[in-house]
């Protein structure tokens, strides 16, 4: 989905309470929770492994020992990122793997009813452990998009919280991206997506640098989870298919969206391990633009006449009042909050990208442009 962590997964409560030492070195070491995710687990480690300035050591959590085929593909002695299968629901287990390391950063997305609570043992871990910086598995709307919009505090509840009352003893930090980019790319590849064998899955892999060429590469693990119409999985706008739903403000203007593609925020969290000091809200921007850019972009891009379905905010509210299923209220919800056009809740401010200004994110246009050239 736009804001949940790209897999969603459920966390097992039968891992062993195992003791690890993290090998000795003069290199910091970052923790990355649910890092073996295809989505932003990957974006996060592969950007780290790649940089050519990166200095740290990377220790994965996760409930499976197993390394993904994506980090055996870049990563093939196991030396560059080690995996230490946890309980999630022991913070002894939690402290054990984190001892010795920096800087704790979650993708978790426990879709059981414990992700919450997940993220609450992993920050008193990270005390326990004596690591200095801790972000939440967040990776959603602005500072206030949490709490003006329901959905998304299925997973962050009392979190935050949490993070204020332990802030004299570890830096707290929420990474805020918008919406996915990603969904984009749902609207340019057919479905079903073509196969291959392991074999051949890890030579693609390899040569990408942790992304197979294709869909692989431009969607980088996000589901296709999208509501769009053709049922390509898209979100607001389907190039493949020349179609799009895009809200308007209730006047008849186009409101605005920011929008980051997940390497992108990759890239950005690379680079942010580095700074002397994280605000309290890292938010990143890919680009922003309005929802009538989008379009023009897209149309521009393909040579297509859209087909555009506009919803406004009274649409959204029936729909709102009539939907009983998670997704669909989830994306009536963002869709509603488009609408409102708020700085501070679709509309981000680019934080990460002032103090890292070495990292140049992909606009939408470009986006477009890489993949749809490449069907």
């Amino acid at each position: 989905s736009l804001h949940l962590p790209c897999n969603l997964l459920s966390v097992s409560s039968s891992s062993p309470n195992t003791t690890f030492n993290i090998e000795k070195s003069n290199m910091p070491t970052l923790a990355i929770a649910g890092g073996t995710s295809a989505g932003l687990g990957r974006a996060i480690v592969t950007a780290v492994i790649s940089s050519e300035q990166s200095s740290w050591n990377i220790v994965i959590l996760s409930r499976n020992p197993s390394a993904p085929l994506w980090l055996r593909a870049i990563d093939k002695d196991g030396t560059s990122a080690q995996i230490h299968p946890v309980n999630y629901h022991s913070v002894d287990s939690l402290a054990a793997a984190l001892n010795g390391v920096h800087t704790v950063v979650s993708v978790t997305s426990a879709v059981d009813g414990s992700q919450a609570k997940i993220q609450i043992n992993l920050l008193e871990a990270a005390v326990k452990a004596g690591c200095k910086r801790f972000a939440p598995s967040q990776w959603g709307f602005g500072p206030i998009g949490s709490e003006n919009i329901s959905v998304l505090k299925w997973g962050n509840e009392g979190v935050w919280d949490a993070c204020v009352k332990q802030k004299d003893k570890i830096e707290s930090a929420k990474f805020n991206i918008g919406s996915f980019m990603n969904y984009i790319g749902h609207g340019i590849y057919p479905i079903p997506s073509p196969t291959s064998d392991e074999e051949t899955t890890l030579r693609q892999l390899a040569a990408g640098k942790g992304y197979a060429a294709g869909e692989d590469e431009a969607c980088q693990g996000l589901q296709r989870q999208g509501d769009l119409k053709d049922g390509s999985g898209a979100f607001l706008i389907g190039l493949r298919n020349g179609v799009a739903e895009l809200p308007q403000t209730e006047d008849g203007r186009w409101p605005r969206i920011s929008m980051t593609s997940l390497r992108d925020v990759g890239r950005f969290v690379a680079a942010s391990l580095d700074l002397p000091e994280w605000e309290e809200d890292m938010t990143m921007v890919g680009d922003t633009l309005t929802m009538g850019e989008l379009l023009t972009h897209a149309e521009a891009v393909t040579g297509k006449k859209f087909q555009v379905d506009v919803i406004k905010p009274r649409d959204l509210e029936m729909k709102l009042s009539a939907q009983d299923d998670f997704m669909g209220l989830m994306w009536a919800e963002f869709k509603l909050a488009y609408t409102r056009d708020l700085e501070d809740e679709v509309v981000l401010q680019p934080v990460v990208n002032r103090l890292c200004p070495a990292i140049i994110p992909t606009s939408a246009r470009q986006y477009m442009e890489e993949y749809w050239s490449s069907v």
